[in-house]
């Protein structure tokens, strides 16, 4: 069964992703809770690989998908980990801020 939070996360990033076009994939890996990978305008709930994986717990994605925590203030203070394309996690980060 699909953790629930990972539904919520789903549904906010497709409404983000209505006005972008990633062209490379990006996984998103919350602890404890699941993975959901971007690829267009498309996400999946998903253990896919991606160019670019971008780690964080519960907390810090919800704050991210709130607009109350940065995603490059994140990274910079160790709430995300990326690894991977280094680029296509700045594009996904400028969707939030």
């Amino acid at each position: 069964m699909t953790h629930p939070f990972l539904e919520t996360a789903k549904a906010a990033l497709l409404q983000r992703l209505e006005s972008e076009n990633f062209e490379k994939s990006v996984s998103l890996r919350i602890k404890d809770v699941g993975n959901l990978v971007i690829f267009g305008q498309g996400v999946e709930v998903s253990d896919a690989r991606a160019d670019c994986a971008i780690m964080a717990d519960q907390e810090s994605f919800e704050k991210i998908l709130a607009g109350t925590l940065n995603p490059m203030k994140a990274a910079l203070f160790g709430k995300l980990k990326i690894a991977g394309d280094a680029k296509t996690a700045m594009k996904f980060g400028a969707m939030f801020g």
